[in-house]
């Protein structure tokens, strides 16, 4: 297995159209979010200058509601012809792609009225021949593009044909619970609250731990601060690194609460928004994909993760994210934090997503 860790999306889409203009079966993409913007135009145009013979680029349904981080139906529309120009340039370009080839797929329908809103495909993967595999956090859109974040290529054969198959299954409209071991590595497919087992395993990790956790993400939540709290040893140096300017502040403000319990250390990064999610154990295993390690994830949504010992990977990750993002964090005091109820609602909220997908709103 040979890996490399593009960090940001101008490194990693230099890097994607260089393997889909030498690709010659297949090109497909999975993502969440999608645009009509510099982004997305570029991922289209890489696709369609290629000169694979299948293509496939799998959309959630996300987008159809939501565009630049607003409601397509609210009042973001209303109000701003930009936002309703982008909305329609998204239709348009899809429908570019489809014209061109492209087979275009929207995964997870939103549902009458949007009531099954919370269930998403929030995987981001790519497969190239079967041969070449990405896997991460980067969405195409222009605002995620901004954003501190990154993806694995993979040059591998089993794990390409691995995702070539999930890629198969999802344009069916199957999700799947699965784990797949190889040499160094082994891939994780999640769907929501029916993986709750395979989740359980990938957390088993950190309770072997015996050394550090280092997690980065921006929207940490129960259950796995939960699980961390209680399965975790104590003399095990727990830091987690979230982004100052979070756009989602809930999460930014439940973390800075969690803190006063002394069970991790807190780091904010402060070079603008990061999308970036990982969690590194003793230096020696490294989990990497699409989940945010949120509740949101845990309960609804299918997820992507590799979890791997290869070491060259793990080596490359310290030196261009772990090293550079606490030079670029700065240590949380609980003692300067200001008192917020914040925490009570997020474990109310984590209540009612365990119940709602145990019952009315199950992942498929």
């Amino acid at each position: 297995m040979q890996t490399k860790l593009l960090v940001d999306s101008h490194n990693f889409m230099a890097q994607l159209v260089e393997d889909m203009c030498q690709a010659s079966s297949s090109v497909m993409v999975q993502a969440m979010t999608f645009e009509g913007d510099q982004a997305g135009s570029e991922l289209v145009a890489a696709m369609i200058a290629s000169n694979a013979k299948e293509k496939i680029l799998l959309v959630d349904s996300y987008t159809k509601a939501v565009i630049n981080d607003h409601f397509v139906v609210g009042t973001e529309y209303l109000r701003s012809k930009s936002f309703r120009d982008e909305v329609k340039n998204t239709r348009k370009l899809l429908e570019k792609a489809r014209k061109a080839g492209i087979k275009v797929k929207f995964t997870n329908p939103l549902g009458l009225l949007m009531w099954k809103y919370p269930l998403r495909n929030h995987k981001k993967m790519i497969c190239i021949d079967g041969k070449i595999s990405y896997l991460g956090g980067i969405n195409f859109s222009d605002h995620n593009f901004a954003w501190h974040d990154a993806m694995v290529r993979i040059e591998d054969d089993q794990i390409g044909q691995i995702l070539k198959d999930d890629f198969g299954n999802t344009l069916l409209g199957r999700n799947q619970t699965a784990e797949f071991n190889l040499d160094v590595s082994s891939i994780y497919f999640f769907n929501g609250i029916k993986s709750k087992e395979l989740y359980s395993k990938l957390f088993s990790y950190l309770a072997n731990a015996r050394q550090s956790i280092d997690i980065l993400s921006p929207y940490i939540s129960d259950p796995l601060l939960s699980y961390i709290r209680d399965h975790v040893r104590k003399d095990v140096a727990v830091r987690i690194i979230s982004p100052e300017e979070n756009n989602k502040s809930i999460f930014k403000r439940f973390l800075n609460q969690e803190l006063t319990k002394g069970y991790f250390q807190l780091y904010h990064y402060q070079g603008g928004m990061s999308h970036l999610k990982a969690i590194l154990i003793d230096r020696s295993i490294l989990i990497m994909g699409s989940s945010n390690f949120d509740f949101v994830s845990y309960y609804f949504e299918q997820e992507v993760a590799m979890v791997s010992s290869h070491q060259p990977f793990i080596n490359e990750f310290i030196d261009k994210v772990l090293h550079v993002d606490f030079a670029a964090s700065k240590e949380v005091t609980a003692a300067l934090l200001e008192k917020s109820n914040i925490s009570g609602l997020l474990k109310r909220l984590n209540s009612l997503c365990h119940f709602a997908s145990s019952t009315f709103l199950k992942p498929k």
